[in-house]
């Protein structure tokens, strides 16, 4: 019998480790799929997506995104067929998206220079990732030493500017309770898992892997 194929899609500026603590049903052959650079400044979500959905290798495959990842994974299935999508600590449409990431986080976006934006985010990330043990402040610290600060800057002012309303047919969308990025209170998931923050992969792995054991 033929394996089933995931993807693996990370969040903003991760790897592949974040998925290292997740195990998968059987049958199933998991590939991560690295970020590539944008084309320009503003290429769109889109034609970016459909760069992504064309290193995929294998037909009808699970595309599995966290955070960030989630969302290209749903632009992704825009292009691609696929068996299912899940979502991990993200969003699916425009209207799961804080209200707050409008007008002031795109002025801040467009204003504020490199050295501030990002040269200086390691408090935001830390708030926002709700990391807990040494491996996750390690791979924090990782995130917290690129320079790429262009490709930081097209994601985020895609993630601000993202008017998705299309949902796939099948998909799983699961979702700390405790999430700070994207609160609950704004999403709709599947599954809910409760106190579980931003960085749950790791942390809360062994929830999410038997939610996927269900699931898939």
């Amino acid at each position: 019998m033929n394996n089933k194929h995931i993807y693996l899609i990370s969040g903003l500026g991760a790897d592949e480790r974040v998925f290292s603590r997740l195990e998968f049903p059987a049958g199933y052959e998991t590939h991560f799929l690295p970020w590539i650079q944008p084309l320009t400044p503003a290429e769109p979500i889109e034609e970016y997506a459909a760069r992504m959905a064309r290193r995929i290798l294998h037909p009808n495959p699970v595309l599995l995104g966290l955070s960030f990842g989630g969302m290209m994974s749903i632009e992704m299935a825009r292009h691609i067929p696929v068996e299912r999508v899940v979502l991990l600590s993200s969003v699916k449409q425009k209207q799961e998206l804080p209200p707050y990431y409008n007008g002031l986080a795109r002025m801040l976006l467009r204003r504020l220079p490199d050295r501030i934006l990002f040269q200086r985010r390691q408090y935001i990330v830390r708030l926002f990732m709700q990391s807990k043990t040494e491996e996750e402040l390690a791979l924090l610290r990782d995130y917290m030493q690129k320079k790429d600060f262009s490709y930081m800057r097209w994601a985020l002012n895609a993630i601000l500017q993202w008017q998705n309303e299309w949902v796939p047919r099948h998909y799983v969308h699961i979702h700390g309770s405790a999430d700070r990025p994207f609160p609950r209170r704004y999403v709709n998931p599947t599954h809910t898992i409760v106190n579980g923050g931003h960085f749950m992969v790791m942390n809360r792995a062994a929830e999410i892997s038997r939610i996927l054991e269900r699931e898939l």
